[in-house]
């Protein structure tokens, strides 16, 4: 199964959405920071990259950027987090490379929807990042 990376500075939302997504069957690491979100996306390379908007010693947006440079990084897909209101921060993270966003409350089916769908659940690309992941 996938791997998740969940970065968001609020304990509650962490915990809930790896409740979520452990209870799917995906891996999940967790960041409280941007600076740290990053680190750990190019240490552990995630399959998917669930990323706060607005965090800690770096942005969601930077983050993004960031790793969307990545030669190493840049295959990771990356939903952001946010907050209603963020429209202007979403289509930036979008632009930088981000697939998609979820809305901050989100019901739990929109959520296991929105990853399933970033994460192209047809298997064939997953096993792809599995095995290129493992034969470093």
């Amino acid at each position: 199964m996938a791997t998740i990376l969940v970065a968001d500075d609020d304990e509650q939302i962490v915990s809930l959405l790896a409740g979520i997504l452990e209870a799917e069957g995906y891996e999940v690491i967790t960041a409280d920071n941007g600076a740290d979100a990053v680190l750990l996306a190019r240490k552990q390379l995630p399959d998917l990259l669930l990323l706060d908007i607005k965090m800690p010693r770096k942005t969601g947006i930077q983050v993004c950027a960031e790793l969307k440079q990545d030669p190493t990084t840049r295959h990771i897909q990356i939903v952001m987090l946010s907050s209603a209101g963020q429209m202007k921060e979403i289509e930036e993270a979008m632009s930088y490379g981000a697939s998609s966003y979820i809305t901050k409350p989100s019901d739990r089916q929109h959520i296991i929807e929105s990853v399933r769908a970033a994460l192209n659940v047809s298997g064939e690309h997953l096993d792809w990042l599995h095995v290129k992941r493992h034969s470093k």
